[in-house]
Order: C-alpha cells, then sequence, then structure tokens
C-alpha cells in the first residue's frame, strides 16, 4: 500500500512536470517595453527600443507616436529606426531621435499588426525641456531691445521738438472785406469853388471891369456897393 502511494504521488509529479514545461515552450505573440517617463532637454538625443514577440508568425508595424491619433515614425535626418533578431521568436526595435525640440514631446509606443489582430507596447512619454542657457539668452535680449528703444524714445522726443521750433507759422490771412463796408465806398471829390470879391466903387469900377476882362472863369461874383 505504502509502495502503491508513492508510486502514484511520484506520477503526478512528473505529469504536472511535463505539463508545465509545455506550458512555458509555448510561444505567445505579443509587444514588450518598459513604460517610462522621460525628461530630455532641448537639442539632445533620446533612444528607445521594444521586443516582438512574433513566435514565427508575420507581423508588420514598428515605432509610432500618439497625440490625437496615433502615427508611424518615417526614417529621416533625426529619426532613426532599425531592428535586431534577439531569437528565433523575438525582435527588437530600436527608435533614436537625434537634437530633439519641442514638436517631439509626446506618447511613443511600439504598434505591431499580426494576421488578425493588433498589439501596442507601453506607453514611453518624452518630455523636452527647455536649455537653462537659452532662457538666459532669451531674457539678456529682450533686456537690450528694452534698453535700446528706452535711448531711442528720448531721441525721438528731441529730434521732434527742433523740428517744431524751427518751423514758423504761416502768416495771417485777412478776413475778405465786405462790399457793404464803408472802406469799400468811393468818395465824392470835393468841389472847389473860387469866389471874387469886387466893392463897388466909381472910381475903381473901370479897374474892376478890367480885372473880369482878364478872368476866364468867374464861378461866383460878390458886388459891394458904396454910394
Amino acid at each position: 500500500m505504502p509502495k502503491i502511494l508513492l508510486s502514484g504521488c511520484l506520477f503526478t509529479v512528473l505529469a504536472f512536470s511535463f505539463h508545465l514545461q509545455v506550458y512555458a515552450s509555448e510561444c505567445v505573440t505579443t509587444v514588450l517595453a518598459t513604460r517610462n517617463n522621460l525628461y530630455i532637454p532641448e537639442g539632445g538625443s533620446v533612444s528607445l527600443w521594444c521586443d516582438v514577440h512574433h513566435c514565427k508568425h508575420k507581423w508588420t508595424g514598428g515605432w509610432g507616436i500618439r497625440q490625437r491619433h496615433f502615427t508611424f515614425l518615417n526614417m529621416s535626418e533625426r529619426v532613426q529606426l532599425s531592428w535586431n533578431k534577439i531569437s528565433d521568436n523575438i525582435t527588437r526595435l530600436f527608435l533614436i531621435i537625434h537634437n530633439v525640440n519641442q514638436s517631439d514631446s509626446g506618447a511613443y509606443q511600439c504598434n505591431i499588426n499580426w494576421e488578425t489582430i493588433s498589439s501596442l507596447g507601453h506607453v514611453i512619454k518624452i518630455n523636452v525641456t527647455a536649455v537653462p542657457g537659452s532662457t538666459g539668452r532669451k531674457l539678456s535680449y529682450r533686456l537690450l531691445v528694452c534698453a535700446a528703444a528706452s535711448l531711442c524714445f528720448p531721441l525721438t522726443l528731441a529730434l521732434a521738438c527742433c523740428l517744431s521750433s524751427n518751423s514758423q507759422p504761416p502768416p495771417p490771412v485777412p478776413p475778405p472785406r465786405s462790399r457793404n463796408s464803408s472802406t469799400a465806398r468811393v468818395k465824392p471829390n470835393a468841389d472847389v469853388v473860387y469866389a471874387a470879391l469886387t466893392m463897388n466903387h466909381p472910381r475903381q469900377q473901370s479897374a474892376a471891369q478890367a480885372m473880369e476882362a482878364t478872368t476866364s472863369v468867374i464861378y461866383s461874383t460878390v458886388t459891394f456897393s458904396t454910394a
């Protein structure tokens, strides 16, 4: 009886070990990556990777960025995509971005399409930070612009004052003369009246007549008679 019980226990252990080995050796298609949150200074470089467990099945896809929609990345001067075969069932995908800028910030992950389904790797967030020196340069540049503006303002004000002092006001325009004014009226010419005074004396009558004969024009004559 003890031998039979011991044999049964040994058989159970061997069967369990066999099933465990079969399960462990079974390949499952998936994508593995390390979830991370990276802070990269602007102008630096970043390197990412993910493992594709394809189990010798056909697959397509690669690295991409998720903003509003998932967009696959393409090779460029700054973006490098490569792969390396780890084993018959695993392929590692690499992503390297050089000279990162603010537009490179976002969530990156591997998107692999199988024959019927698709798998997504863990998200790796990249946060591009400003270089400390660049902020100081921007601040100094702003201060330089403000100083130049403060110097230009008094110069412009002094130039405006000089121009205004040199300019003379235009001569005043006389008001239009009215046709009905008294100055516009023509004054009548004064008449000259010549008067000749004679005395009617018997002794001087002949002399008066002789003077009358020599006078060309007599306007009025006043005669005084003496008896």
